[in-house]
């Protein structure tokens, strides 16, 4: 007799890349790279608004800060170069500044 509850596991084993649990999919490190940490840990000494790390569309890894004062983006998009980091700045209508610290990840590729 088949209850259809195997029929549910095996349909939701499907949700995430065939069968792999979240923890295993590409953008799920477990780990934060020492780059990200140290450029969160300079972020955290400014006057800021919000910083957020994640894993941008192409697979490159992305710290978001946003803050509104000018001194801070330019002193944060300075170390972030040190560091290593591609840095994009864009500033909206509200005069609230998005400092986006790009490490382009080695396993993405574009589509060209």
């Amino acid at each position: 007799m088949n209850d259809g509850s195997s029929d549910e596991n095996q349909i939701e084993d499907h949700v995430w890349t065939h069968g792999k649990a979240v923890s295993h999919l590409t953008s799920s490190d477990n780990s934060m790279s020492d780059q990200r940490k140290k450029m969160i840990k300079h972020a955290l000494e400014y006057d800021i608004i919000d910083v957020r790390s994640y894993r941008g569309y192409k697979g490159d890894l992305l710290i978001e800060i946003t803050t509104m004062d000018e001194d801070a983006v330019k002193a944060l998009q300075k170390i972030a170069e040190i560091i290593g980091f591609e840095v994009e700045v864009h500033k909206n209508v509200l005069s609230i500044h998005e400092i986006y610290c790009i490490c382009p990840s080695e396993s993405a590729y574009e589509l060209k």
